[in-house]
């Protein structure tokens, strides 16, 4: 049902029009009445906003030709009926200008008024529908756009590591320009939540655990939202945890107060989740830094801060050494081991441990345990690039294992020891993968290839990544996955398209950003070329079967 409000200084007038017809077949009811602009004005900052107006246009105080300009300025989409006689031709005219639409003579005809009031329902409707379109179409946006951001955190946290070129180029696709400006008044840290279910919680239900994991995460990205510069991210092979990267404007004068906010926010979920889940948490809370290429390190620590941490509270004692400790563990560094670990070279890999873990070097535990955790990380992204997709997880699950403990390790040499075992495991699953058949290595490509085909993908690119010659892997990957590199990317890319033309109603643009493609142009002629048919005329087809 629709609201209007009438506005006229004769009461007379305003009785008739209220008796003229029966507004309630019309769609209509009248959500109240002014006798001049000014009351008229007073009703609308009190009430809710109705969806029509209709003011006589020569009034005491303020007439209707003020009334339809301060309407015009506070409430656009408002819409506005004149009332006016044969005599007001003047009046009319600067009405018109000032953006009125519809207007009747009076004395006000039944016929006329009925007329007028159908055709303002049409449009109310078509609105009300476009704007319904577009809150679902930003909805289905949000919900893409999300995902993607969170792939991409993890994906700095934990994985592989990538160019800044296309790190640059995806951050900006995705909006999260603010990484893009870290510096020495603008850093990040990380914050890790796991839930945890107290003894008795579920009595005996554990197949209630996803819901509780469903809810848990909901909670975690509802508060999340509600602050500026928190961004929650998801890692699915730890369903039991959400993280969180925690833009930071700071300077030395302000570590403190900026440390006691990430605090704060992490007093606020350990709250909500006691509160309304009715569990326990784990919070850890990591050193900020301030470049995206430090992203691994300021994750290590907030891992190993878990670790140490419990139900009741956060282990918070870093200590000073720890910036250093990051600054050990260096890009350069990263890829000397990751080269020596997938070449095999064990002399290298135990060279670079020493690097990492001198003998008798005077390490605070916790400083030495972060590289311990740093390395983790390395070896987790190692060990999931030489997945082909039939690992039974069993070396992922050790990987986590020792991340889960590290904190409980009570030596220095027990530490070194036990990574120094896990290095020689993901070197050995990586030398498999490489080593007799070649499908292993073309199987561990292409699952790459499916995992991160919405970034730039070159085949220069991965046989840098997996030691391969060019034209070695080009036929290899033709061989195994049945198309060649370039043809079977933009099958994934086309495919995902149409999945998202059909399922949603995004707009040309995001559908191209999502799969990986800039130029809008460039990917509608790619889609043309993929399905025979343009991506409006897919939808339409596809939406007509629906």
């Amino acid at each position: 049902m629709n609201s209007i409000i009438i506005v006229d200084d004769e009461i007379g007038v305003r009785n008739s029009i209220k008796a003229k017809i029966n507004w309630h077949e019309a769609g209509f009811y009248i959500a109240g009445e002014a006798q001049n602009g000014q009351e008229a004005i007073r009703l609308l900052e009190t009430g809710p906003l109705p969806d029509v107006l209709m003011t006589d246009i020569r009034m005491p105080h303020i007439d209707g030709i003020e009334l339809i300009k301060k309407c015009k300025q506070l409430y656009p989409e408002l819409k506005i009926v004149v009332l006016s006689g044969y005599s007001d031709y003047e009046y009319m005219q600067v009405a018109i200008h000032a953006g009125l639409k519809d207007y009747l003579l009076k004395p006000i005809r039944r016929r006329e008024l009925v007329e007028l009031l159908h055709k303002l329902s049409v449009e109310l409707q078509s609105e009300r529908s476009i704007e319904a379109r577009q809150r679902v179409e930003q909805a289905q946006r949000e919900q893409h756009l999300q995902a993607s951001r969170e792939a991409l955190l993890l994906r700095l946290a934990k994985d592989e590591s990538t160019g800044m070129l296309t790190v640059k180029e995806r951050i900006e696709a995705l909006g999260l320009t603010q990484l893009l400006e870290l510096g020495e008044r603008r850093k990040v840290r990380f914050m890790t939540v796991e839930m945890r279910v107290p003894k008795g919680r579920l009595d005996g239900n554990d197949h209630h655990i996803d819901l509780l994991r469903l809810a848990f995460g909901m909670l975690c990205r509802e508060l999340a939202g509600e602050h500026e510069g928190i961004l929650p991210f998801y890692d699915a092979s730890h369903p039991a945890m959400i993280h969180f990267v925690i833009i930071e404007t700071s300077d030395s004068a302000r570590s403190a107060i900026d440390k006691q906010n990430a605090k704060q926010f992490a007093a606020e979920i350990r709250y909500n989740i006691v509160q309304y889940l009715k569990l326990d948490c784990v919070i850890g809370l990591g050193e900020p830094v301030s470049d995206v290429l430090q992203f691994k390190n300021a994750f290590s620590s907030c891992m190993l801060s878990w670790s140490r941490s419990t139900v009741d509270g956060i282990a918070c004692d870093t200590a000073g050494s720890l910036p250093n400790m990051m600054n050990v563990f260096t890009p350069e560094l990263e890829r000397q081991l990751t080269v020596a670990i997938e070449s095999g070279d064990q002399a290298a890999f135990s060279t670079y441990m020493l690097r990492i873990f001198p003998r008798n070097a005077d390490y605070a535990m916790f400083s030495f345990t972060f590289m311990a955790s740093r390395l983790l990380l390395l070896l987790h992204a190692i060990a999931k690039k030489y997945e082909d997709g039939t690992s039974d997880g069993t070396l992922q699950k050790l990987l986590w294992d020792c991340q889960m403990t590290i904190g409980d390790f009570q030596s220095r040499e027990a530490v070194a020891a036990h990574l120094e075992e896990l290095g020689q495991l993901v070197m050995d699953a990586a030398q498999k993968a490489r080593g007799a058949t070649h499908g292993s290595i073309a199987a561990a490509v292409q699952k790459y290839v499916d995992d991160n085909y919405t970034y730039e993908l070159t085949l220069t690119g991965l046989a840098e990544m997996f030691y391969l010659n060019e034209t070695y892997l080009s036929g290899l990957f033709k061989q195994h996955a049945g198309a060649t590199f370039s043809d079977y990317v933009t099958r994934l890319r086309m495919n995902k398209a149409g999945e998202l033309l059909r399922d949603s109603d995004l707009k040309l643009t995001d559908i191209a950003m999502l799969v990986g493609i800039s130029s809008s142009s460039y990917f509608s002629t790619s889609f043309k070329k993929f399905y025979g048919m343009s991506p409006k005329e897919y939808r339409e087809q596809h939406k007509s079967i629906g």
